[in-house]
């Protein structure tokens, strides 16, 4: 069975086209990423901006396109922060529905086993306690799992866009600003550390954009051979929060190919730095899998 499954993110639309049985993913076709930053201003205005819209329509109808020139047997698009904030969220369903994309907003209570699944696709090792952490734009969650038992998930508002647009006025980033960022970050985690603190954590795997693209500028350019599985130190992560501090969009475009995400990169760095720092562990798993992943397996465990 061939499955399109759309990761309708904050600040990343993904799109992955495969194939697989109830047992899991056999062969990937098509993984296809675009930065829209869906969830412009939303935190200000409680809506999604005109801009943002026409973004995530063209972005949608540039991946219908990929999905029926693979001739799929099921499309599924599910959407998460920013849909759920944005007043108007009912525009988003509205382009799927001109597209023929089915989008679902992730239930509260499928989240953290759809996103643990996929993020964990290949990595699980059934002896090890991992937590998953994935940046996203608007939120990023946390989900403490052994093997495919999971055994706490937690859903914190604190996302690249969001934190950006609350507490970045330029960049590089003033000191002041940096420690706003970093005192927000560490006050939310402290809600749900003595959670995550109960039992051992052995490692920490991370997803999304922000991490994959630290590796990508550690390893010289996007390989997922090289990206997926790599264990990105503690010492690193450090480093690259005060680079991304120092200096401004424009470098982080040119200088480190960051695209669409430069300006939002500082802020998903530190989110990942304190979370490693709050647990003393030494660094991280990356993971180029994730929601995506997590969807698809959905679609082919319920054929």
């Amino acid at each position: 069975m061939k499955v399109a499954a759309l990761d309708l993110g904050t600040n990343t639309f993904l799109c992955l086209i495969a194939e697989g049985t109830a047992e899991g993913i056999s062969k990937v076709h098509k993984d296809l990423v675009q930065v829209v930053r869906l969830g412009q201003g939303v935190d200000k205005t409680g809506e999604f901006h005109p801009e943002a819209l026409q973004r995530a329509r063209e972005t949608l109808t540039q991946f219908k396109k990929e999905i029926d020139a693979e001739g799929v047997d099921q499309i599924l698009a599910m959407a998460t922060s920013a849909a759920r904030d944005a007043k108007n969220g009912r525009e988003l369903f509205k382009i799927g529905d001109d597209l023929g994309i089915p989008i679902q907003i992730i239930p509260g209570e499928d989240e953290a086993r759809i996103t643990y699944q996929g993020a964990t696709a290949g990595l699980v090792d059934t002896d090890k306690t991992s937590l998953v952490v994935d940046v996203g734009g608007g939120s990023t969650e946390l989900i403490v799992g052994r093997g495919s038992r999971i055994l706490f998930g937690e859903s914190l508002n604190i996302g690249g866009v969001r934190l950006t647009e609350k507490f970045v006025s330029t960049q590089p980033v003033p000191s002041q600003e940096q420690k706003a960022v970093q005192d927000y970050i560490e006050q939310e985690l402290q809600k749900i550390l003595p959670e995550l603190k109960k039992e051992p954590i052995d490692q920490i795997i991370a997803v999304a954009g922000t991490p994959t693209s630290l590796v990508a500028i550690e390893v010289g350019g996007f390989d997922e051979k090289k990206v997926d599985g790599f264990f990105l130190k503690k010492e690193r992560l450090q480093y690259w929060v005060r680079e991304f501090a120092a200096t401004s969009v424009e470098e982080k475009k040119t200088k480190y190919q960051l695209g669409g995400r430069a300006d939002i990169i500082f802020v998903g760095a530190s989110i990942l730095l304190a979370v490693i720092e709050a647990l003393h562990l030494p660094g991280m798993i990356v993971s180029t899998k994730g929601v995506r992943y997590g969807v698809a397996l959905e679609m082919l465990k319920k054929k």
